[in-house]
């Protein structure tokens, strides 16, 4: 049997991981570079929402469309056993004539992807289901909802042990070099003395450093990794009648924001699809209402708003230059206007590894190192889709080498 070396400790790395041990593989390895904590980079930095699959047009991101919808699923069969998610539904509002135009572009992706149980709703709807929220139209999606990031994440690595994977924290990368045969790895422990080892097969599920381990094994990779941080804030909806939420995620309209400035564009639709083709701005689901678990495993008083996109700080910038409470409020105020500014408070702040020039995820082998299988702007929806781009990714690229 094939050796198998992970390399990235988060969600899908651990996913993937944990498929080739229930394969029948019996040295599978993953390296993380964090010392203590798995998925710290962006599985744990997260909105935490399980997604039905609704914004991805098959043309131009097939592999999100088609793994989100699956991976949904799978995740709420896994749930049923650990316990690590839980159906809320979703609705996505519109609050004008403008938005109601793309909320019709999410309408049409969605039924394209076979999203279960769509309806559209009118304002007294909307209302019914979740009586602080205001709209002029909205979509109700039912397959939606919420995962305990921390959770999965801590049954992951469980389960991965259980199944004879041996998982290596503290360790960074810092050398690939493939041959026709075998992929030679070199890491550093924190603290410790370089050592290299040769695995048959190499996983690349580096999250915000993939395009520079893709760059290791093959200089001439192109792939260049679009960090943007996501800041997001919080609120309590006991804190007033005005705030009290029924536990759905409430998203605006989708719209554009502008890749120069990170700001939104409220712009009519096609105007929105121009600026993206000229590579000038791109899509964002919006800053969202997203319940939370508290330490019981149930929906919590705390909702989360976000995330704001900050564009330029880097891989590893959580800190500086946060936005004011004000811009989460002014954000959500339209369709959620009992919400004051005195009432949000910070929550945290992550960082999505996005692909320059791609919406779509590429889960390809390296051209030269087919042993080599690189998942590269593994953004949103990956923590949702995660065991079906572990099924793709062993189908696909693992099983030929075993």
């Amino acid at each position: 049997m094939a050796k198998v070396v992970v390399g990235g400790g988060g969600a899908v790395g651990l996913a993937i991981a944990l498929k080739c041990a229930e394969e029948g593989l019996d040295e599978v390895s993953v390296l993380e570079s964090n010392k203590k904590i798995l998925g710290e980079n962006q599985s744990l930095r997260n909105s935490g929402v399980l997604h039905a699959g609704i914004y991805y047009d098959k043309k131009i991101a097939p592999l999100k469309a088609e793994l989100c919808v699956r991976g949904n699923e799978r995740l709420y069969q896994f749930s049923k056993q650990y316990h690590v998610s839980q159906r809320t539904a979703k609705l996505v509002v519109a609050t004008n004539q403008r938005e109601e135009e793309y909320l019709a572009e999410v309408d049409r992706a969605a039924a394209e992807n076979k999203v279960p149980g769509i309806q559209r709703l009118d304002s007294h709807q909307i209302e019914r289901l979740e009586p602080n929220v205001r709209g002029t139209a909205a979509l109700y999606f039912p397959t939606s909802g919420i995962i305990d990031a921390v959770k999965l994440m801590n049954t992951l690595s469980r389960l991965a042990t259980e199944k004879g994977v041996h998982i290596v924290t503290g360790n960074k990368i810092v050398d690939l070099k493939a041959s026709p045969s075998k992929v030679s790895v070199t890491a550093i422990p924190e603290g410790g003395e370089k050592s290299a080892f040769e695995t048959d097969v190499f996983i690349n599920a580096a999250g915000l450093y993939a395009d520079e381990l893709a760059r290791m094994v093959n200089p001439s990779s192109t792939y260049e990794i679009f960090p943007a941080r996501g800041e997001s804030a919080k609120f309590y909806t006991t804190r007033r009648p005005e705030l009290a939420m029924k536990g759905l995620n409430v998203y605006p309209a989708p719209y554009m924001f502008d890749n120069a400035t990170g700001e939104p564009l409220r712009v009519p639709l096609a105007e929105a699809q121009r600026l993206a083709r000229e590579g000038r701005a791109t899509r964002t689901v919006g800053m969202h209402l997203t319940p939370t678990f508290d330490l019981e495993g149930r929906i919590s008083g705390t909702v989360t708003i976000g995330p704001a996109k900050t564009i330029g700080k880097g891989k590893e910038d959580y800190r500086t230059d946060l936005r004011p409470l004000e811009y989460f409020h002014r954000a959500v105020q339209p369709f959620f206007p009992g919400l004051l500014a005195g009432d949000v408070e910070l929550h945290q702040a992550g960082i999505m590894a996005s692909l320059k020039g791609h919406a779509d995820w590429v889960i390809k082998a390296d051209k030269k190192y087919p042993q080599v299988i690189n998942l590269i702007g593994m953004d949103s929806p990956a923590l949702t889709a995660l065991f079906s781009i572990a099924e793709y990714v062993f189908e696909e690229h693992i099983q030929r080498w075993l």
